[in-house]
């Protein structure tokens, strides 16, 4: 039996093909619904399109959280009626948690189950192949952070806020972070700066001039619109703090600090989520 995985975002569209119990091919599609509803339309095409007939699609999102929706759940029955007009007849499933899979006329009538719940079916994948484990899912935006106690999910949450709360949902993450929520200060030149409230620069630009953006990841445009060499990505580390940057070596401390800040953060989250269980 062949599958088409779907996880539809607010900023990517992710798909997945699987037959035989294999996955043969993989998209990361960026797909900004903020910005333009109708690309999703056009993303979703183009996938299956390259994907081939496939026997079952499966579902999930987050993209109903993006603010160009009054509330999740008319961004749920938009994005569920745009994939059945680019798939119309096609046999799909939605993802409801926990554990079910509902009609895509079922996932509208249960909102709540179905909205933003990725993180249950990937913690529930991993349950079933260990019986005490912390599924972590570091993204472009946020990090998953649920616990796997006896073979089972043992998240506190379930709705966003909740899981907000018990830190097993922490908007870090290696492209779109905005550098001011990595750290409060950063150190430059033997001082301590607060970096600037603006958007200059993201987590994407300190992991470019660390050499550690893993290929691909980085499918969005960067916070100022311009190029993405190690050197632009310095420009606009350096924009944070006041200064312009003349070169990378002037700001690899700084991304250095940066990286390992947001570690900290999400290793704090972690050892929090476990002393819960």
């Amino acid at each position: 039996m062949s599958t088409l995985g779907w996880d539809i975002g607010g900023a990517h569209l992710k798909a997945a093909r699987c037959a035989g119990g294999r996955i043969t091919r993989a998209w990361l599609e960026p797909c900004p619904l903020w910005r333009d509803l109708d690309a999703l339309r056009g993303t979703l095409e183009s996938i299956a399109r390259q994907a081939g007939p496939v026997d079952l699609h499966a579902i999930t999102m987050t993209g109903e959280l993006s603010d160009i929706f009054p509330d999740r759940e008319q961004g749920v029955r938009h994005l569920l009626a745009t994939f059945a007009q680019v798939l119309p007849g096609a046999m799909a499933r939605v993802y409801a948690h926990p554990g079910r899979w509902l009609t895509p006329s079922q996932a509208q009538r249960r909102v709540r189950q179905v909205a933003s719940v990725n993180w249950s079916a990937s913690a529930a994948w991993l349950a079933q192949r260990a019986r005490h484990a912390l599924f972590v899912d570091i993204g472009s935006t946020t990090t998953d952070l649920v616990p796997v106690v006896d073979a089972a999910v043992a998240a506190r949450g379930t709705t966003d806020r909740e899981r907000l709360v018990h830190d097993e949902l922490v908007y870090q993450g290696v492209v779109r972070t905005p550098v001011m929520a990595m750290a409060p200060r950063i150190p430059h030149e033997g001082e301590w700066i607060a970096p600037m409230a603006e958007a200059f620069a993201t987590s994407a630009d300190v992991y470019r001039l660390l050499g550690l953006l893993p290929a691909g990841a980085d499918r969005m445009p960067s916070a100022d619109g311009r190029g993405k060499t190690r050197l632009e990505s310095a420009r606009r580390l350096g924009r944070m703090l006041g200064v312009d940057a003349g070169g990378v070596a002037q700001m690899m401390d700084c991304a250095h600090y940066l990286a390992q800040s947001q570690l900290w953060l999400l290793h704090g989250a972690a050892l929090r989520v476990l002393s819960g269980v």
